[in-house]
Order: structure tokens, then sequence, then C-alpha cells
């Protein structure tokens, strides 16, 4: 891990100046409808019941990177299909097109977007509505606001960019950033560039010219926006339109829960530090991102002198490791708790509290706490094999484990994952093996719709399911 470099010259806008023209490769996968009744199943032992929904027969070439995209809420399935349609839920959606995007949902997964290109034009279809034709769409650049009412992305003609908002073309620009909703999703701000020039452009008002600007950033009210931005080699946040102080680089902005704190990384020299409130912390080599609790208002960072690195928490150093998990760092949902992975002579350990724990052969950093803050479980490596470590206690071992898959109930009661023995993969719940498949889709990713219902998608043969599980 090293943090010497975190991303101070952030807003390159040139490099954004791409479509997705050539992305896509044609016939990547085949769906055909499946009109098989679901299924019912009593499961043992008999504390799960299973419900499997046949809706699609696929084949999925191996060579395509993920090749499904589900919704948030892990209803919908949507890909591109065989000579570029779209598929929804095992369904042929809308038409032919020369290329597609990667499809995109709203946060609730009732809507959904992608581009499309039809003779050499490209083009949104949002909720299988086709919008204005342009020379080309930026494909990263397509979002739905937080509520999912509103939409937004950019589109270039005649050699300008602009942002399409709600369906209603912006200024022209040379060159342009990707849209950011607030919140409440009342407000909408991006970068954007003019000749020699880059400004922030919020709620449609183009802000002062700078030699590079940042992406902007809302706090979690709606009623700020921070941004980095440069002139002549030195660099300073932007916040409401003000210029904060200069240092020689700064990071991206990051707001606290209740928007009341602003802090970021900056550097003088050869000495990297954050800065909150406008008030400069201590002097180190390097320093991670800083991260806020949920609750409590609390702050914690990553830092490094010499060749250790260790954590600060509310202003107090831990103990020295050879290296921290570069995205470890984590606050439990109630605010109480820290954790990380830490790397020891070789061996990786989670840390909770200061604490450090058993040593394993490798933890990942996608580790999980339970709503109530109360639990914590992570994956590790022992030799070739993995377990999940429950508040200490180490599971069965499998062959994998698929990454992001653990899951707690609401209620912090059951833990859910997917793991794999050969080649069947299932679901864990409560240690106990549920029913085997081929694969787990999208990673294994577990949907708890309430704390006795879950379901996920997994493939059987050449059979897509919606597998849903009720605890009893």
């Amino acid at each position: 891990m090293n943090y010497r470099n975190p991303g101070l010259r952030i807003f390159r806008l040139e490099i954004l100046n791409n479509s997705f023209s050539g992305y896509i490769i044609i016939v990547l996968l085949a769906y055909f409808c499946h009109a098989a009744a679901p299924v019912y199943a009593q499961e043992q032992p008999p504390t799960r019941v299973v419900t499997e929904r046949p809706f699609a027969s696929i084949n999925v070439t191996s060579w395509l990177p993920e090749p499904l995209n589900v919704s948030p809420d892990n209803k919908h399935l949507i890909q591109m299909g065989y000579r570029q349609f779209v598929i929804i839920d095992g369904k042929p959606y809308g038409r032919l097109y020369d290329n597609i995007s990667t499809p995109v949902f709203s946060a609730d997964g009732k809507r959904r977007a992608y581009a499309a290109e039809l003779s050499n034009k490209q083009f949104m279809v949002i909720d299988g509505i086709e919008d204005k034709r342009y020379d080309m769409i930026m494909e990263e650049s397509i979002a739905f606001s937080p509520d999912g009412k509103r939409s937004a992305y950019a589109a270039k003609q005649g050699g300008k960019w602009f942002m399409v908002i709600d369906g209603q073309e912006g200024t022209r620009y040379d060159g342009i950033g990707i849209p950011v909703f607030s919140l409440n999703s009342n407000r909408v701000a991006y970068a954007a560039e003019l000749g020699e020039s880059q400004f922030a452009v919020v709620d449609g008002k183009e802000g002062d010219r700078y030699d590079e600007v940042g992406t902007p950033v809302f706090s979690p009210d709606s009623d700020r926006i921070a941004y980095a931005a440069s002139m002549t080699d030195k660099w300073f946040m932007v916040v409401n339109g003000r210029e904060q102080k200069i240092y020689d680089g700064v990071g991206a902005p990051i707001f606290s829960p209740d928007s009341k704190r602003l802090a970021y990384i900056a550097q003088l020299d050869e000495k990297q530090f954050i800065v909150m409130g406008g008030k400069a912390g201590n002097y180190y080599d390097s320093v991670s991102n800083p991260v806020f609790s949920s609750y409590n208002n609390r702050m914690a960072y990553i830092a490094q002198s010499s060749d250790r690195q260790f954590a600060i928490v509310d202003n107090r150093a831990e103990a020295s490791y050879d290296a921290i998990g570069e995205e470890s760092l984590k606050f439990s949902p109630n605010g109480k708790h820290t954790a990380y992975t830490a790397h020891i002579n070789d061996k990786w350990v989670m840390v909770v509290d200061g604490k450090a724990g058993k040593r394993y052969d490798g933890i990942s950093e996608d580790f999980v706490f339970s709503s109530d803050g109360n639990k914590i479980a992570y994956v590790a490596q022992v030799g070739d094999r993995m377990s999940v470590i429950l508040d200490g206690k180490e599971g069965k071992r499998y062959d994998d484990l698929a990454e992001n898959s653990l899951t707690f109930s609401p209620d912090g009661r059951h833990l859910a994952y997917s793991a794999c023995i050969g080649d069947r993969w299932f679901v864990v719940l409560d240690g106990k093996e549920g029913r085997k498949y081929t694969d787990i889709i999208t990673s294994g990713k577990i949907f708890f719709s309430s704390n006795s219902n879950f379901r996920y998608l997994a493939q059987r043969g050449n059979l897509l399911y919606m597998v849903e599980e009720r605890i009893k």
C-alpha cells in the first residue's frame, strides 16, 4: 500500500472525452425465454424454505467480463444479447442496435438506461424510450438521481460537449465531467472545460475559472458543494464558491454524514496531512482519505511514517504495522467500533477497536458489520482454503468464497454468503449449506428483503433461477 500519491491531480477533462463506441463486443450473450412454472421445495434443514423460479435459458461466453448486471434490490437482471439488444429478466427488451453500453439501474431498481448506436449516431434509451441522436454519448456519465426521478448524461455534437439533464441540453463546452446529483435530487453539478480553463457548473451556473478542477461533491444535506481546484501549480479547496487555504496538493473533499465537517488530504513539500474544518492535522509521510462514522462524529484515517503504517482514530495513533489494507478502514454502523486489515510478518490480521485478531495467510477487505455494530464477519485464507470468521470464530473451510457476498440480515441474527466446493456453489446460512448450483450469479450477491427472507440469482446447467429463501 502506498498513499504517497493520493490522486492530488485528481481531474483531467481530456481523458473523459471518450465515447462507449467500440467498447461492446458483438455476439456476447444469448438468452431465450423459459416458460417453466415456479418450483417450490422444502430445503434441509427444515428451517429454510426455498423457492426456485426459472426465468431464462442462458449461454454466457466465458471470456465476457461481468456478463450480468443486477438491480440494487436484486429483483431484475439486465444485459446485452446476441446482435446487441437488451434482455431484462430473461425477456428481450427493445430493438436491435449496432452497439449498446453497459445498462444502468436507478437506485430503487425501477428504471434503467443505456446508450445505443445506430448508423454512427449515439443516443440514450431510458425506460425503453429513445432520446435524441448525437455524435457521441459518454458512457461513464449516465446517471439517475438518488430518488430515481431525474436523469443526466454527457453528449457530444459538432465537436462540443454538453450535459443533458432531464432531456434538456446545457451549454456547449470543449470538455466535460460526469454529473453529480445532490442527495435530495434537486441539484446537479459537473466540471467543464472551455479553452485553457476549467470550472464547476452548479445548478446551471458556471463558477470561477481555474487551470484544473476536480469532480464536485455535495454535502449530505445538499446545501454545500466542494471541489479541488488548481492555479499555477498550487491547489486549494473551493467550498460554496469560496477558495480555501493553498497547498501543494489536495485530495477529494469528504463531508461528514451530518454535513457539518469537511475533510480532505493536503500536501506541503513532501508531507501529507488531513485538513478538517479548515485546520491542518499532524504531518506524515503519507495519509489516506479520512473516514467518518455515521454517528458520534468520529473520524479516522491511515498514516505512514517511514516504513510503518498505523490508523489514526479520533486523533489517536493505534499500533503500527508493516501495511494496512488500503480500502479496509471502516466504522461500524452505530459508530462505536473500528476495523481494518493489517499485515505483519507475512501474515494478515483483522484489527477491531485497536486489537489484532488471529493471523491468516490473507484477509479480504470486504468484511461486514451487522446493522447494530455488534458483530463482524470477514473472509480469511488458510493455505489454499477460505473460511468465514464470525466474531473471531472460524467457520468451515471451502475451496472458494464469493467476493462481496457476506450479508447480515437487517436484525443481525443471520449471516449468509456464497461458497464453493469443487465445481458447485451454494449459499451458507448461519453455517449451514444450501442447495447446490453451477454458479451463484453476480459474484454471489445476496439480498435480504426482511429479517427472514433473502434472495439471490443462481445457475444450474443452462437455466438461470431467481432463488428466494424463507427462514422459519
